[in-house]
């Protein structure tokens, strides 16, 4: 059993934790907030009594955790995946892994220093077997003209915002390296990645909120002889499906995150290609990086290992490039 700790209290990290426990492979021992009495509430909610607590991360970090799961806020993750490293810890961090490339080369050039350790970043969709049915099915179309991918959920923290915008949450403020990019533009940039290729060209229209954080906003992916639409947003939801256009096809994506639900459409003629499982949406990243962790010097895991860092190290730099072209500055960009 692989010995987990857990770091951030919040949706994500319960919804881990319980991919986790579902896996076999992990046991959770450790659990890190600033508020230890934060982390004893979290542990009675996820039913890991068990596992010790803490509100110091270097005592948390040496308690024995073999690997540890990073759901802080963005802006602390480059610090937290720091100290993990350096105390041969493995690091699984809830993207968006860092706020730049150039904390990801610093992150990059200690895993040299240390390496046995293995860095993820935990982007569900990456691992979702309906991600390579997308793929393959892509391949399979006559012409490949382009695509819209919609992503816009109301998030409940907006409301927080909307009461208190000089004191908004974490994921609403640059001091935390939050905004809509980098929370759901995520998703539909490693699908992009993964279904088309890296990009020629690229931009990002934000609405940015008074204090200079995106709410919504269209990315716009230029390739050669087609192009690529993202749609995001945290304050309104759309209904919208997500479509990859062909020239009879058009393949059908209920959500750019989820993928539980793909179909090619032809004329009036809808066939459904896959279903999602049903099964908790983080359970294959979680079984996928237990899978490496347990064996993680053979051939087969070293080259899918370094394939995802590979892939989450362009993320970071699309993230940031559409970030600087819609005028967004994080505070962390200085440090």
């Amino acid at each position: 059993m692989i010995k987990l700790g857990l770091v951030g209290t919040h949706w994500i990290t319960a919804q881990f934790a319980q991919a986790v426990l579902e896996t076999g492979k992990y046991e959770i021992s450790a659990i890190y907030s600033r508020n230890k009495e934060n982390a004893k509430k979290f542990s009675v909610k996820i039913q890991q009594n068990k596992a010790s607590l803490y509100d110091n991360f270097d005592d948390f970090i040496d308690s024995g955790i073999q690997v540890v799961y990073l759901a802080s806020p963005n802006s602390f993750h480059f610090e937290h995946a720091q100290i993990a490293i350096k105390h041969d810890v493995d690091v699984i961090v809830e993207k968006p892994s860092f706020s730049n490339p150039d904390q990801f080369r610093t992150i990059i050039d200690l895993l040299k220093l240390h390496p046995k350790i293995r860095l993820f970043e935990a982007a569900r969709n990456y691992h979702d077997p309906n991600f390579k049915v997308v793929q393959s099915t892509v391949k399979n179309l006559d012409l490949l003209q382009g695509a819209n991918l919609v992503y816009a959920h109301y998030s409940s923290r907006y409301d927080e915002y909307l009461a208190k915008p000089d004191n908004p949450p974490n994921v609403f403020t640059r001091d935390f390296s939050g905004g809509a990019l980098y929370d759901l533009g995520v998703y539909p940039l490693y699908d992009a990645l993964g279904w088309f290729g890296y990009p020629e060209k690229i931009d990002y229209k934000a609405q940015l909120l008074k204090n200079g954080i995106d709410a919504f906003g269209w990315i716009n992916l230029k390739y050669s002889g087609f192009s690529v639409g993202i749609f995001i947003s945290k304050v309104f939801t759309s209904t919208a499906p997500t479509e990859i256009f062909g020239l009879k096809d058009t393949i059908e994506i209920d959500s750019p995150s989820e993928l539980n639900q793909i179909a090619v459409i032809n004329g009036h003629d809808k066939q459904f290609v896959a279903d999602g499982s049903g099964r908790n949406p983080l359970f294959n990243e979680a079984d996928d990086f237990a899978r490496v962790l347990n064996d993680r010097f053979s051939e087969k895991n070293q080259s899918e290992y370094e394939k995802w860092l590979k892939t989450a190290t362009q993320i970071n730099q699309l993230l940031f490039d559409l970030r600087k072209s819609a005028g967004i500055d994080f505070p962390a960009d200085n440090q």
